[in-house]
């Protein structure tokens, strides 16, 4: 990747514009560990792995700034997830097998929707046929909120 090296040699200026040598440099935090990944680690969000990070207590080991992230996680562990593959069955047994529920698919898009344990992510992002594992993104409106009555009324001709 070429930002790195640029990133570092933007550091690297030392007080009076001299180029300092890279190892005098220290890399901003997070930079080592993303170039750490391994290949699963980077199908996955890094809103998804700084949660992973955390539950396994290698949080502050890795780098991870705190503060939270916006990553859905219900009381079984499981995170809110689009998974990005080809919808085939073979990928929704993988992710059944993994403790995960598959909640909405979409052939065109190849994409999964599922709550899949936060922890079993890296072994689904392991398999080839998974392209990205990121937050899956929940609908918003800008309308008022009204009484459920009115919400589904049919529309008649």
């Amino acid at each position: 990747m070429l930002l790195g090296p640029l990133f570092a040699a933007a550091l690297a200026f030392a007080s009076d514009g001299a180029l300092a040598c890279r190892d005098e440099v220290s890399i901003a935090p997070g930079w080592q560990e993303k170039e750490a990944r391994t290949a699963a680690e980077r199908k996955i969000n890094s809103q998804l792995l700084y949660e992973i990070y955390r539950r396994r207590g290698i949080a502050d080991q890795k780098g991870i700034p705190p503060g939270p992230t916006d990553v859905k996680i219900d009381k079984a562990g499981r995170a809110l997830v689009d998974v990005r593959a080809d919808v085939t069955p073979v990928i929704e047994k993988k992710i059944r097998g993994l403790g995960g529920v598959v909640i909405s698919k979409s052939s065109p898009d190849q994409s999964i929707i599922a709550r899949i344990p936060i922890l079993h992510l890296e072994r689904l992002a392991g398999d080839p046929r998974v392209r990205a594992i990121e937050p899956a993104a929940e609908a918003m409106t800008n309308s008022p909120k009204r009484p459920s009555s009115q919400r589904h009324r049919e529309v008649s001709p």
